[in-house]
């Protein structure tokens, strides 16, 4: 169970970091004016809130092949 829930957390942090850097480029050139510029408008969430809906649409397509590998007689990895 441990392990799980450590995989699924390295995901979501890879999908937190991968989005926020495809839709803000400048964190790699100047963190702090993105931050200063989040603290100003009060947006602290939006970046948690995207990446768990993509979280969310990456295990419902992971739950699909994992359903999909079963019915075809493919044996899932095990857990």
């Amino acid at each position: 169970m441990r392990k799980k829930v450590i995989r699924e957390g390295a995901i979501f942090a890879l999908l937190l970091v991968t989005l926020a850097l495809l839709m803000h480029p400048d964190l790699l050139s100047d963190p702090s004016a993105r931050f200063a510029q989040m603290q100003s408008r009060e947006n602290h969430l939006h970046p948690l809130l995207y990446a768990a809906l993509m979280y969310l649409i990456v295990l419902i397509f992971r739950g699909i092949l994992g359903i999909t590998a079963r019915l075809f007689g493919h044996n899932a990895p095990s857990e």
